[in-house]
């Protein structure tokens, strides 16, 4: 037996027998036309990934399709075929030029300052390997496993972690890999427990493996001990998955607050699966989704349809985000500059005069939407209340010229995404003007503590719960209120069962999460004795990080 420790990729446990796979190295011998025969690869391994995306979007993994879309759009690209045969004209032979026309690209897109184009260094690695597989005639699949099994690897591909089958893949391990990873991201959409990273894996040779996806642990032919242990672990999964369901579709209190656990969208597709878990409306509808997937951008009648679908499935209130655009996420088509520090350059609502009639679209199917179900809008990285003044203005007048030309639209209540800092710091000032708060704090937590959020080697500075980035909440919650203007959180701390506690503990009153996330935090919330209010009080007061807020409030925590 031997206990190893990873990641936790995706939450789970699961015990069985192991199946190792192994894949040989590829050597590329000489091709008449190397060319032509790269590019017709590079043709079937996008038809394949797009096969796989599309596969995955049918059955709401809107996750995983995108990471399959993006690697889809690569293998086609020309840059491709051009990298080898620029290496094949200095006189490398076939193979060499196929190697090191992969190093360069992952070099080329790894040195880009935009966070997007540099995370695609990863998918040109895996995309030339399928297209090097494909030109030597290898194919590799996880899609024809027969015996339930635990799977364990050097590493996977996104798309060989699309083809696992959850009926037949118990879980699996791998030897690279982070939580953040593309397999990380596949395997929690096919709620299939994983654990990357486990150093020296394969070398354990084990015939059976226990595994979690939530601590890392990885066993290799585990004793009775540990396998009566993991049995205990899936009974507690089961217990609470029954405690999640009594809480389905109730309306929760902390303490004697009313507290609405709304979900973060960001495709059609989720709309049923928030639906599903019958969330208290939609707190992040994430647009971007419209307006990135498609070299032109979405006409009105396209962004109603999609609006207009979410505020009819709810009773509630579904909260549409203005399109993010720009900086980190980019649209061809819009033909923004690049920038060295996109994050903090020309996006979200700094774009919106550059392209009126692109903002105005947007609003008006909102304005239309909110005939068929409660809409609101918030409007992202707002930094003045100049900014959020002129979408105001922007609103007024296109619900007048609706009404005007008799178009049939509804009232919608304009909010603002609290993630630039000088929001929080002003909130009493914009307390006065917008109709609600929310609270992104993925970029409020990296705004304020200075770290971007997408370097791993700054993580112990991205947790939100951090005392200053509660602060920047508290003082959000506090103006609001005092002017009855309600505040949510929208940002991913909104699914921490520790950071639910803790902001419903400062006053703020409604958390949106990701649909499959809904029912624990209502769990976490009413399982609660109210009076450990004071306890955060006290523990925000005298701690200097955000270790220490949770290791002193964890303990405290009642499980639900």
């Amino acid at each position: 037996m031997a206990e190893l420790q990873g990641v936790g990729a995706s939450p789970g446990v699961a015990t069985g027998p192991v199946l190792a796979l192994t894949q040989d190295d590829v050597t590329l011998g000489d091709i008449d036309d190397p060319t032509a025969a790269i590019a017709a690869s590079g043709t079937a391994v996008a038809a394949q990934l797009s096969a796989l995306s599309d596969s995955a979007r049918a059955s709401g993994r809107d996750e995983a399709a995108d990471v399959l879309n993006a690697q889809s759009l690569i293998a086609e690209d020309e840059m491709i075929v051009d990298a080898v045969a620029e290496n094949l004209d200095s006189g490398s032979d076939l193979n060499t030029a196929f190697e090191q026309a992969t190093a360069q690209l992952e070099a080329m897109l790894a040195s880009i300052p935009d966070p997007y184009l540099a995370a695609r260094a990863a998918d040109v690695g895996e995309v030339m390997n399928a297209i090097k597989r494909n030109l030597a005639g290898v194919e590799t699949s996880t899609a024809d496993i027969t015996t339930p099994s635990i799977l364990i690897a050097h590493e996977l591909t996104a798309a060989e972690t699309a083809e696992l089958d959850p009926e037949m893949v118990l879980g699996f391990a791998t030897e690279v890999g982070g939580a953040t990873s593309h397999v990380a991201i596949i395997a929690r959409s096919l709620s299939v427990p994983a654990v990357v990273g486990v150093p020296d894996l394969l070398a354990t040779n084990p015939s059976m493996a226990a595994l979690d996806g939530s601590t890392g642990e990885f066993h290799a032919d585990p004793s009775k001990d540990v396998l009566d242990d993991f049995a205990d672990r899936v009974t507690q999964q089961s217990a609470l998955q029954a405690r999640l369901d009594k809480v389905r579709g109730m309306k929760v209190n902390f303490g004697d607050v009313a507290i609405s656990v709304a979900a973060n969208i960001a495709s059609t597709d989720d709309v049923a699966r928030a639906v599903g878990e019958e969330s208290d409306g939609v707190g992040l509808f994430r647009t971007e989704f419209l307006f990135l997937e498609t070299d032109t951008p979405p006409t009105e009648d396209e962004q109603f349809e999609a609006y207009k679908l979410a505020a009819s499935s709810w009773e509630d209130t579904v909260v549409i985000r203005t399109f993010d655009i720009g900086g980190d996420k980019p649209a061809e088509y819009l033909d923004l500059p690049a920038e060295e520090n996109p994050f903090l350059g020309q996006r979200g609502v700094r774009i919106y005069d550059q392209f009126p009639d692109l903002i105005d679209g947007q609003l008006r199917a909102a304005l239309r939407a909110a005939a068929h179900g409660p809409v609101a809008v918030m409007v992202p990285m707002v930094a003045t209340l100049d900014e959020f003044r002129s979408v105001k203005a922007r609103v007024d007048r296109l619900s007048g010229e609706l009404k005007t030309n008799g178009v049939e639209c509804g009232d919608i209540e304009l909010g603002v995404m609290v993630e630039v800092p000088s929001v929080a710091l002003n909130a009493q000032a914009f307390a006065q003007e917008v109709d609600f708060f929310s609270i992104g704090t993925n970029d409020l937590t990296q705004y304020t503590m200075a770290a971007d959020r997408l370097m791993s080697s700054l993580s112990d500075l991205h947790d939100p719960l951090h005392p200053a980035v509660i602060e920047l909440c508290r003082l959000t919650a506090a103006a609001g209120n005092e002017r009855g203007v309600s505040t949510s959180v929208c940002g991913l701390a909104a699914a921490d069962p520790v950071a639910a506690v803790v902001f419903a503990s400062i006053g703020i009153t409604k958390l949106s999460v990701s649909a499959g996330s809904v029912n624990l935090i209502k769990a976490t919330l009413t399982a609660q004795d109210p009076a450990i209010a004071e306890t955060v009080h006290e523990v925000l007061a005298t701690a200097s990080s955000a270790a220490q807020v949770r290791e002193a409030l964890t303990p405290l925590l009642v499980q639900p």
